[in-house]
């Protein structure tokens, strides 16, 4: 009787602990599945921005983020402006273009041909390129304003927002310079909890940055914004760099300039990008890198 009544207690309590643990196994299944619905709506909600100074820099730096079609990009290109009068500059003619009309109207074409078959929405702003303009007055405020604009249209998204770095006044162009400065402002004065900012590498000047040997860009960065940064990689495949070199071929005009300086730009895109992340992804295929402020 008694080993009964043991026999009787000890299956009772198997059959509560099997009992317990099925609770706790749903309990965790739902947790879990409610964990991965809010990063789902997260990022369902999410919005990228890439600032661009020219037509052909977000693809250049950012074209393989932009393969990955994760959300819906905006890429917003502020000097985009046709001059009202005809002006003559030697990129342009290096480019295959006989004046500035001719070229901005087809470097609008190039752009929306490499973009037609990514998930991307196109914003240009009306601000002369450096060719075209005899001063900087105003613009790098103005610039400011738009990107926070920008900003407030996405009041109830995440939004992860790029801009180009900095290079020093020897290797940047004026007007990545003054987009940079811009962005910077718009970050270092920012409240939105639901705006992440990234500093990306800009291509071709990281590669010239490089081959100068001036150091690290984050060290570079960190001194020269005063602010710390965390080296974020954006992994990439064989497929996403290739669509990436893909695109950058369709900006053509800007291919023949690279060629008429001896640039091949193809090449030197593909060979900076399949050795840029040996050291912090070694067993990817290749990375784009950005920086996050912490």
């Amino acid at each position: 009787m008694k080993k009964s009544s043991l026999i009787i207690s000890l299956v009772i309590s198997i059959s509560f602990l099997v009992i317990l643990f099925s609770f706790t196994e749903i309990s965790n299944t739902i947790n879990m599945l409610d964990n991965t619905s809010d990063e789902m709506a997260r990022l369902a909600n999410s919005e990228t921005i890439i600032l661009s100074p020219h037509l052909d820099d977000g693809v250049l730096s950012l074209g393989g983020l932009m393969s990955k079609r994760e959300n819906q990009i905006l890429l917003a290109t502020f000097f985009t402006k046709n001059p009202n009068k005809i002006i003559h500059t030697k990129w342009d003619k290096i480019s295959g273009f006989s004046d500035s009309n001719t070229a901005m109207q087809q470097r609008l074409i190039e752009n929306k041909n490499a973009l037609s078959n990514i998930n991307t929405v196109i914003k240009n702003y009306d601000y002369p390129d450096f060719q075209y303009r005899k001063e900087d007055t105003g613009i790098e405020t103005n610039i400011e304003k738009d990107i926070e604009n920008l900003i407030n249209t996405y009041q109830n998204k995440e939004v992860f927002i790029y801009g180009p770095a900095t290079f020093g006044s020897k290797i940047t162009h004026p007007d990545h310079q003054i987009l940079h400065n811009a962005f910077m402002n718009v970050l270092k004065n920012n409240t939105k909890i639901n705006v992440h900012f990234f500093i990306y590498e800009d291509f071709p000047y990281v590669y010239e940055f490089n081959s100068f040997g001036l150091g690290n860009l984050k060290t570079y960065l960190e001194k020269t914004e005063n602010i710390k940064f965390e080296e974020v990689p954006i992994e990439l495949n064989k497929a996403e760099l290739a669509e990436k070199i893909e695109n950058i071929y369709k900006y053509s005009s800007q291919i023949k300039a690279f060629v008429s300086l001896n640039e091949n730009i193809k090449n030197l895109a593909q060979k900076f990008y399949q050795k840029r992340c040996k050291t912090i992804l070694p067993t990817s295929y290749t990375c784009e890198i950005v920086y996050k402020p912490i």
